[in-house]
């Protein structure tokens, strides 16, 4: 599977370089198109965009800042490559974003 990070530079920028070269490994594995179901928010999808923990599901490892501390952000591209990614944060970027969400009355989503 072909991904592009065209859109996630930034954000890999400020990234250890041994934990971008695992998330890029890992996307490559783990990402996947998340078919239409009832509660899509639930499931990892809403409004087309996708997102997937930074690791596969049957390992998760106990390296303080590697890839399960990561929440990568994807679309479905409809080119070559196949998939997108938007945006990675951290699961506590997410976390945050998530309290602040619960306290406001906003609904545009603050996380990409």
């Amino acid at each position: 599977m072909r991904v592009s990070w065209d859109n996630a530079q930034s954000d890999l920028e400020s990234l250890d370089p041994t934990v971008v070269g695992q998330l890029k490994r890992n996307a490559e594995q783990i990402l996947h198109n998340i078919p239409p179901i009832e509660h899509r928010a639930d499931e990892g999808a809403e409004g087309g965009i996708m997102w997937h923990r930074g690791h596969p599901h049957e390992r998760l490892a106990d390296q303080p800042g590697g890839p399960q501390e990561y929440f990568l952000f994807y679309v479905r591209s409809s080119s070559n490559p196949e998939f997108e990614i938007l945006a990675v944060r951290s699961i506590y970027q997410v976390a945050s974003m998530c309290v602040q969400m619960e306290s406001s009355d906003f609904t545009d989503s603050p996380l990409l």
